[in-house]
Order: C-alpha cells, then structure tokens, then sequence
C-alpha cells in the first residue's frame, strides 16, 4: 500500500485525540502502546502512535452481560499499560493495579474486572480482548458525539473529522468532515447502518483514485464479507471504466467500534471517479442559490426550475431505480415502457436536460423493443457486454432492479454501461442455486430493465460475451486458487470481532446466505463460483483446460 502524507494535519480537534503524551500519566511507553484508562466507572482504551492518540470505548454484549475491547490493527502487541483511573482502584483477575502497572492480555481469554470509585462504589466488568490485523481503521467523530440522529433517516447529516490508521500505526489522513450521512436502500434498514461522508479536500484514501466522496460500505448481507469486493475486483478486470475500487477497514464510531466496512470510491462525476463533463459546474454558473431552486414533477419527468446552458449534451449519470426509490429522488423520469431512471448527475437537473436524456433514452428503448440493430449507434456494445457479464456471472437478483448505471458524455451520440456498483445480493446471496441465468431474473419481474433480455437475441451481443467469458477463465483460477484464501486471510481477525459485535443482530434479521461459520462462508463463496463458471462454460460452450473448475478443486 502506498503511504500518503496529507498536506494538512488538522491537530487538536478530534475527541479522539489526546493532545499531549503527560495526560495519558505516563512516560516510558513505547510506540503503539495501549492504555487502559477509566471515566465515569467505565473502562477505556487509548492507542498511541508516533502521530496522535484514539480511544475507544467497551462495548457490553446486552444479553450475556460481556464486554469487549475491539483493538485496531496498529494496537501493537497485547500488553495494557494502566493510566489515568481517577481517584479509585482497579484490579484484574483480582490483582490490584495501580498507575504505570502493566498486563498482558490473552486471545479467549475473559477477564474480571472490578473498578473502585472515590465513593467506594465497585463496578465488575468481564472483559475480552480481541484485536484486528493488517487492515486499517477509520476513525469518525460527529459533531454531536453520537450517531443516534443520524442513524435516525439517511437523510440527516452531520459534521465531524476523521482519522484514518494504517495497520502499521502510521496516520495517512487527519481532517474535517465536511458532512456524514446514511446511504444505501434496503442495506439502510439493517441495524448495521451504510455511511456516506465527504472530505473538506480530495484525497487518496488508502491508495484508492483521490476524492472528496466515500462510501462506507457495511457489508451486513455478505457472510464472506468479499462480494462487493469480488466483484469489483471483476470489474477492474474487465474494464469496466470508473467502477469504483474499495478496501476493508475497521471503523471506530465516536470512540465505538462499529465493524468491519469497505471503504469505497463513490459513484460520482468528477477526477478520478466518473470523468465526464460536469453539467452541475455549469448549471451552478446560472443558478447562484442553486440548493434553494424549486423542483417540477410532471407525469413523467422532474427536475429543477433553473437556468441552463446551451449545450445540454452532457455529461449525464443515470440509474435505472426501483420504483420505490425513484419516488423519492429529485430528478429523473419514466419511459414508455415503465422504466424509471433517476439523474444522479447533474445532481440539479433542469427540466430541459433531463427531457433531454429521457429523449435519448427512449430512442434507445424503441430501438431495443423492435430489435433494430441500430441500436447500436447509440447504445455502447462493449461495456454493455462486460457489465451484463459481470451481472451474469455474480448472478446479481438486482440487476435491471436497481443500481444500474448508465452515463453519457459532452458532444457523444452514445450511452454507456456502468459504473458497475451494489454487488452484495449476489454469488448466491439471496438466490437458490448456480444454475440459473440474470435473463430469467429480468424476464420475470416487470420493475426490471429487460435491455439484458432483448440485446441476448442479437447474434452479434452473444458471440462477444462468449468471446470475453472465454478470456476471463485465467483470472478466475487466480481468483479461486489464491486470491479469495488470501482476502479471508487478510480480514479474518477483522471479521471476528465484526460478528461477536453484530451477532446478536445477525439473528434477528437473519439475512440470506450467511453461515455462522466465517470460514463456511467463504468456502461457499469459492463452491458457488466454481459452480456457476461450470455451467456458464457449459451453456455458452466454451472449453476449460483440464477439467472443470468445481471438480479441480472438490470433486
């Protein structure tokens, strides 16, 4: 991973941070040392490296009563040195502790912990040390200390700052949050809450394509917690343009940890996301108080009452919606067929421009419904083919549902596929078996986009997926052989804590296609995979070297 020093270090404004080495109450720690601490009767932990120091908080199974500190990666190794506990006493296994005192904790290990107030009131904690590895962690503090509000409607925003610590404690960015808000669709109804945030600055997050957009991705519905990482990892190899790229990494919540999340470049327009012109630039140019302007909605289309230039060519970002969701979007409209589609950019879209995507959308959709080749002219075939291959192969149940990107550039004559984006129902994630084709899925459900369905009956559109499907076969013997083995190896510890801090959740929801077993989870994941790639082989015709990929590996 390639380290990056910010040009800002926003010093002294984070709850998190203790400004100065004296007020931990000790001097002879090493670097990355964890010090055990105590406020208000409850423990707490603060992790110091060369740059700062974070603290987090226990947290309290509410049914057995346990308690656990979730250690980042950076902690160092598992000795505790005893800090600032008041005017009490603190004692572990029965041992008093006083300050400067060090132990070392053990993995399974549970722990007795009484802490005695100035007014001799005692207080007993069974407390499990656990900590992650070789991931990093992203540090976020609201401006309300909490995320009670926020966590209320995805809708609310807050300000903050975020730190993000590099497994080998090296701070890699330190600043403001210009707000923190929910996310998703039906991921924001878990308990497990999904979190846009964004930078006052662009900047490369853990070697991702700098931006001041991010996505925190809560991975609920994913037992590998590698589908949406799969994925994309898919994606790139295909090379499908602006498809966001993502890492995993442990999130601290004002001081609370939170889980295991994919941090993730955001599906917008903009340098190192999605690079075509920026009609929101322009149409803030005519509209001063742009945030304020009146919205129309008409039968179907609506949009903004504003001013715009004259060229409305482009650029466009489109999602094909649910219509649940569409309700609720700003900008967007409906074809002739019943599809509806929101426009994600320009995040303020005139009436003029969005009749005039919808007007090129419709011609893409009559040409589509009468089988015309000439749909081609302006419906791009290549990135058309790679991003229902990747639908195809993940078995994606909502592909043509939602989240399904289209964008069109300044001046072009021509729609393309993707971003590719929202990839947790899949590799069998809410579906029943391997054998089964996201063509029946489209077919069968009429809030789907059937452009999937009516391009399979061109010729020309099945050749070239054979032809990519055929050229993939290598990357997914990497895939199943090494990559998936060294991805579970990277999170595991990280997956750990995850699930104990979200078990109790997991059972209310009972999400699909999660085993309690994280290690079940990913030997289902490589099964399913190997499964569909021999059936997709199969019905495609196309030879494998050797043998088949399932029987390779298990048969």
């Amino acid at each position: 991973m390639r380290s990056y020093i910010p040009k800002k270090l926003v010093l002294g404004m984070f709850p998190v941070v203790l400004a100065l080495f004296g007020f931990l109450g000790f001097r002879h720690a090493d670097a990355q040392s964890v010090v055990l601490t105590v406020r208000g009767g409850a423990p707490r932990v603060t992790f110091r490296t060369e740059q700062g120091a974070y603290t987090v908080s226990l947290w309290q199974d509410a049914e057995s009563g346990e308690g656990y500190f979730f250690l980042p990666a950076f902690a160092g190794q598992h000795k505790i040195l005893l800090g600032d506990i008041g005017a009490g006493s603190l004692r572990i296994d029965g041992k008093l502790l006083n300050r400067g005192d060090a132990f070392t904790w053990e993995e399974g290990r549970a722990y007795e912990m009484q802490i005695t107030d100035e007014a001799y009131e005692t207080r007993a904690y069974r407390v499990i040390f656990m900590k992650s590895e070789n991931i990093p962690a992203v540090f976020i503090d609201t401006a309300s200390g909490s995320t009670e509000h926020l966590d209320e409607d995805k809708e609310y925003e807050e300000t903050g700052t975020i730190c993000v610590v590099e497994a080998n404690g090296n701070t890699e960015y330190q600043g403001a949050l210009e707000r923190i808000s929910g996310r998703g669709n039906s991921t924001w109804n878990y308990r497990k809450k999904p979190y846009a945030i964004k930078l006052t600055e662009k900047y490369p997050l853990c070697g991702l394509d700098k931006g001041d957009k991010w996505c925190l991705l809560a991975l609920w519905c994913e037992g590998s917690k590698m589908n949406n990482k799969v994925a994309m990892d898919l994606a790139e190899e295909l090379e499908i343009a602006y498809s966001p790229q993502g890492v995993w990494v442990d999130l601290y919540l004002n001081g609370n940890y939170t889980g295991n999340y994919m941090l993730a470049e955001s599906v917008s327009v903009g340098e190192g996301r999605v690079e075509i012109a920026d009609l929101e630039k322009e149409n803030w140019k005519y509209n001063k108080d742009i945030d304020a302007a009146d919205t129309y909605e008409e039968e179907d289309s609506k949009g903004y009452l504003i001013e715009n230039g004259q060229d409305i060519s482009g650029g466009y970002l489109i999602e094909k919606d649910h219509p649940l969701y569409y309700e609720v979007e700003k900008a967007g409209f409906v074809t002739p067929d019943g599809y509806q589609f929101t426009v994600k950019a320009p995040q303020h879209a005139s009436g003029e421009q969005v009749r005039y995507i919808q007007d090129f959308v419709e011609n893409i959709e009559g040409l589509m419904r009468d089988g015309k080749p000439e749909v081609w002219r302006y419906l791009d075939m290549e990135s058309f083919v790679k991003r229902f291959l990747l639908d195809e192969i993940s078995l994606d149940i909502d592909a043509g549902l939602t989240s399904m990107y289209f964008y069109k550039e300044k001046g072009e004559d021509i729609l393309y596929s993707g971003p590719a984006w929202d990839y947790d129902n899949t590799f069998g994630n809410g579906t029943d078996g391997a054998e089964c084709t996201v063509l029946e899925s489209c077919d069968d459900d009429s809030d789907k986009l059937d452009w999937y369905v009516r391009a399979y009956t061109f010729p020309e559109v099945r050749e070239r997926i054979t032809e990519e499907y055929a050229a993939l076969l290598p990357f997914f013997r990497e895939l199943l052989d090494e990559r998936i083995d060294a991805y579970a190896q990277e999170i595991s510890a990280s997956v750990q804590m995850n699930n104990i801090r979200w078990a109790g959740e997991y059972a209310k929801d009972d999400p699909e296609g999660k085993y309690a077993d994280y290690e079940a989870n990913v030997r289902y994941l490589k099964f399913y995979i190997a499964k569909r790639l021999d059936w997709l082989c199969e019905r495609w015709d196309v030879p494998q070297e050797d043998t088949d990929f399932y029987h390779a590996r298990w048969g």
